[in-house]
This record gives C-alpha cells, structure tokens and sequence, in this order.
C-alpha cells in the first residue's frame, strides 16, 4: 500500500529537467568544440576504461561523447557519457554473453571510482559500431575532436509533456513503497534493470528526448536511482552479517 506521506500531487511536482540556449560553457567553447583539457581528460579515461574491462586496442573505433552534456538539456547533475565504439566480434567472436559482460565491467568500474571532470560523474559504454546514433542526439568524436551529429536545438516545450510528470510519480511512488514495505534485494535488480532498458530502447527509437529518457533523467536527478542502489546495498550487507 501505497505510504501517504510520500503521495506527491501532480500539481506539486516541479521537474528538474532543464533545457539552455547554449551548450554547457563548462565544457564547451563558444564556437562548440570542445575545450581541450575536457577533451584529454575523457580520452585519457576512456584508456583506463578499455584496459579495465580488458576490450582489445584494435576493437576500438572511436571514442565518442554523447548525452545531455553534448545538448542543450544538461543539469548541474548531469553525467558525461563516453562510449567507446567497438567492433564486438573482435573483442570476442560471436559470444552471447559479451553485452552482459561488458555490461558487469560497466557497473563493477562505477562502483569502484567516482571520477568527475569539472564536477560532472563520467559514464563508460562500450557500444558496438553498428548501432548508429539516436535522432537529434549530440554525438562528439572526442578521437577526432569533431562532431559527428550536432544537437539540434528543440525548445523546452517536451518538458511541459503531463506524462512524463505522470510516469515519473509512478515509479517515485514504487521505489517509496518498495522501500517502506522492505521489498527484497531481487525487486530492486529487476526495477533498476528495467528502466535501464526501458531508457535504452527509447534513445534509439526517439532519440534524446523520448519520454522514457526524460523520466529515466528525472529520477536520476532527484535521487531515486541513487535510493535504490543504496538500499539494495544495505539489505545485502545486512544479509551477509552476523549480529
């Protein structure tokens, strides 16, 4: 049952989501490219990330930067997304389980460093070249220092869209209840497993700015994401414990 007390109101709830006129000056210079320090800064962790998670020099094709950090859609919490595009079949030749492991490296390297450049979290992915790039979505080859498809300014009438404040109160509301009701560690795999693919799906349907992503955004800037990582790790250290 649903706790009252977390019960939020669509007309209270007020969207952290953020649109600019401008690409984020932090990291940009006024004639959109990159600034230089950023650009050696990412390119050095993507070297330490390709060698962590042991992907071949020859597999890599590129290195390239995306997300709202390379739009107009960026927040004071925005991470950095660097994908190193590689060609799977020579990291390891028609291997079903190469996503889940690349996927494991993924998330054993983000629980092992917190490393920022200019105070914004950095992301590693590794993505294969043949997946193409989403619809009006920035992409910059940091290997070139080019971009490969310039963000396209929108305006921030997406951020009005009810259902995104619909679908973000939704699974607020879940992972509050999940929480107060002591859900096991298991719910919490599958929720954060499904939005992870839920926000995977429609970044390659629609782009940066498909419903799904925008609500993914959202609850990771008010913290939710964070919540359920942090409580699924207590229930396990409880578990593995003796009193």
């Amino acid at each position: 049952m649903r706790a009252f007390k977390n019960y939020i109101p669509e007309s209270k709830l007020k969207l952290h989501l953020e649109y600019h006129h401008e690409l984020n000056p932090k990291l940009w210079d006024k004639k959109a490219r990159l600034k230089p320090e950023v650009r050696h800064a990412l390119l050095k962790f993507a070297d330490h990330w390709q060698e962590f998670a042991n992907i071949p020099k020859e597999a890599v094709k590129d290195v390239i930067m995306t997300g709202g950090n390379a739009n107009y859609n960026y927040t004071s919490v925005s991470d950095i997304d660097v994908h190193l595009i590689v060609d799977k079949q020579k990291i390891s030749k028609d291997n079903p389980l190469l996503d889940d492991y690349l996927q494991d490296k993924k998330v054993m390297w983000t629980m092992a460093h917190k490393i920022k450049v200019l105070g914004y979290p950095l992301e590693p992915y590794a993505q294969d070249k043949s997946a193409g790039y989403p619809a009006n979505q920035g992409v910059y080859s940091l290997t070139n220092d080019l971009w490969i498809s310039k963000p396209e300014y929108l305006g921030d009438e997406m951020l009005s869209d009810p259902l995104i404040k619909d679908k973000v109160k939704f699974y607020m509301h879940m992972i509050d209840d999940m929480i107060t009701s002591h859900a096991n560690i298991n719910a919490f795999k599958e929720l954060k497993e499904k939005l992870r693919l839920m926000r995977a799906a429609a970044i390659q349907k629609g782009g940066e700015f498909s419903t799904e992503n925008l609500v993914f955004k959202e609850l990771r800037n008010r913290g939710y994401l964070d919540k359920m990582s942090k409580y699924s790790k207590q229930i396990q250290d409880r578990a593995l414990s003796l009193e």
